[in-house]
């Protein structure tokens, strides 16, 4: 406004050669005070109706990346508040749904990029039966690879490979760790070879597509049988036994299987599914052609989560089945028990899963026909943060139905409902972030396709996306996520609840001295019990009685009787016990129970 009349902004508002003041230094009369003011309250009041004029352009990329930005960071903040919630159960469930994500985006990003380099070199050129061939083959490396990965992580062949006997409690969570990335990396890789059997062979119709879930069905549990005997074998070859590492072995490679046959035989029905009710079979990753993407119809989007909704309600019979036949059952041989328990489970992972793959394509299905965007990367931001809210808003959901007891009290269809539904929202959140990283990982392999070839740059930052994400993942989010799930939860949760109230008490300058000292017995006690530790009087002396506990107090040497803290509180419902507990009354501390 200033330079229109050939001033400057901030120059005096008085003609030159005036005796007021400049523009300098404070105004020389409340006049001139009044007109500066007004004239920066003008100024400031049209710039921004000035470059409002301006029509800003934005690219799809842009907006891309400002909904990721902002989304992310409001996703991470949402992460903060739900991992601290006081509720325990909520945070065992938001740890256990960020610990399944994180499996499935570093399993999917790291096959997506092994197949990559597959497709463009080995598959690329070849016939049908070819690349059926090849994607078989991959299936089979991966399956020996989850074996040989879990073999060392177990320690079952540490006497074979050399070295000391490890420490149980590590070696746990470590062959946890790498039992789950395997099994998702060998159940995205039986997703491609018994999809592209079903693209190559079974096309013609949604009946004769579902002709490749009994055949992949069959064809696994044949491999599993061949791997078992081989690690039967391999467990005695030593001293004709199998010790603790050897079951480990056993166990978490059965667990990482019945993972297997339930992702990728879920998926392959949910693939029909689609076909049955759209008319049209997706690719083998289940991506539709953007015109067919955009075009479904309500009511085919209310087929399909009616679908999943179906799957989920029969998720519950097996374990219906099992209870009901469980005097059968237990007379059968060990054989016959472990491969009845087996199918069970394999059933009970691919109701789940196919459960999970409905709701993710029903809902990206809805998303996709309101065509507020014609690209597919801001599309898979906005499912990705679409879903992750619908997941913790369950989250609670869930809570309340077990604090409520809506599904009985103590039950254990209760909580084996619940367990399944957080599997299957880990699933959704992590495939769905997965998509939209991979569409970011795809573009940016493209634009250095001029000094490494696109398959190989995209490898390349899977696995260094991956070497970052996963260690923290194992050190710090599966460890939690265990700890939360632990039969001796409560205790020690309760025990870290004392150790912080310890610490307060003892920061505070005006609480005495005796109060402290009750303060730190019964934070020993709870110590002994999360731990499961005796009491020193339990310990005899060197004449044969029991050892006795004493303090020395202003009245004299008073023998401590050990003695039970209170009972936490539990919720309405008594599903999880709440920290409602104090180390002292509350006339000492002044905290309210």
């Amino acid at each position: 406004l200033m330079q229109s009349k050939g001033r400057t902004v901030g120059a005096p508002l008085v003609q030159p050669g005036s005796s007021s003041s400049s523009s300098v230094g404070p105004p020389g009369r409340p006049t001139e005070m009044v007109l500066r003011t007004a004239g920066l309250v003008l100024l400031f009041a049209v710039v921004p109706v000035a470059e409002a004029e301006e029509e800003i352009s934005t690219t799809p990329v842009e907006c891309s990346i400002s909904v990721m930005l902002l989304g992310s960071m409001g996703f991470q903040m949402l992460l903060f508040y739900l991992v601290n919630w006081p509720d325990r159960d909520i945070r065992k469930y938001s740890w256990r749904v960020i610990s399944q994500t994180i499996s499935i985006f570093c399993a999917v990003l790291l096959f997506q990029g092994f197949n990559g380099l597959v497709e463009v070199y080995i598959i690329e050129g070849g016939s049908p039966l070819w690349e059926v061939g090849v994607d078989m083959m991959q299936l089979v490396v991966w399956l020996t690879a989850l074996q040989v990965v879990l073999a060392v992580t177990s320690g079952a062949i540490q006497e074979m490979i050399g070295g000391g006997e490890p420490d149980m409690e590590k070696v746990e969570l470590r062959v946890k760790s790498w039992s789950v990335l395997f099994a998702h990396l060998a159940g995205f890789s039986a997703i491609n070879a018994w999809g592209s059997l079903q693209q190559k062979v079974f096309p013609s119709s949604p009946l004769v597509s579902f002709a490749v879930v009994p055949i992949g069905f069959v064809g696994l549990f044949v491999m599993y049988h061949g791997y078992d005997n081989v690690r039967e074998h391999i467990a005695h070859m030593d001293d004709g036994e199998k010790d603790e590492f050897e079951h480990l072995w056993d166990e978490e490679t059965q667990e990482a299987e019945e993972d297997v046959a339930g992702l990728s035989l879920s998926f392959l029905t949910v693939q029909t599914v689609r076909y049955h009710i759209s008319g049209h079979l997706p690719n083998q990753e289940g991506i539709e052609e953007w015109a067919l993407s955009i075009s479904h119809s309500s009511t085919q989007c209310q087929e399909l989560l009616g679908c999943g909704a179906i799957f989920f309600a029969c998720s519950l019979i097996p374990l219906l089945l099992e209870n009901a036949l469980h005097a059968r059952i237990h007379k059968m041989s060990h054989a016959k028990q472990e491969w009845v328990k087996r199918v069970v489970e394999t059933l009970n992972n691919f109701f789940t899963f196919a459960n999970a793959w409905c709701f993710f394509y029903g809902v990206k299905w809805a998303l996709s026909a309101t065509q507020f965007t014609e690209e597919n990367g801001l599309l898979s931001v906005v499912l990705a943060l679409l879903l992750s809210a619908i997941a913790f808003v369950l989250i609670f959901v869930l809570d309340k139905i077990a604090d409520n007891q809506l599904l009985g009290e103590d039950s254990e269809l209760a909580d084996t409902a619940t367990e399944k539904l957080i599997t299957a929202l880990g699933i959704l959140i992590g495939f769905s972030w997965e998509q939209s990283f991979d569409t970011a990982v795809g573009v940016v392999a493209a634009s250095m396709k001029e000094s490494c070839p696109p398959p190989v740059s995209k490898l390349l930052m899977s696995i260094l996306l991956v070497a970052i994400v996963f260690p923290a993942w194992r050190l710090y989010i599966l460890k939690t996520e265990q700890e939360l799930s632990a039969d001796d939860c409560e205790e020690k949760e309760l025990l870290k609840e004392f150790a912080h109230q310890h610490r307060e008490l003892f920061m505070n300058g005006d609480m005495e001295e005796h109060h402290l000292d009750l303060a730190h017995l019964k934070l020993k006690h709870q110590r002994r019990k999360a731990h499961g530790h005796a009491h020193p009087s339990a310990l005899v002396g060197p004449s044969g009685e029991p050892l006795k506990h004493y303090r020395v107090t202003a009245h004299g040497v008073e023998e401590v009787i050990e003695s039970e803290p209170p009972a936490p509180k539990k919720k309405s419902g008594g599903h999880r016990k709440e920290l409602s507990v104090h180390l002292l009354p509350k006339e000492i501390t002044g905290r309210p129970h």
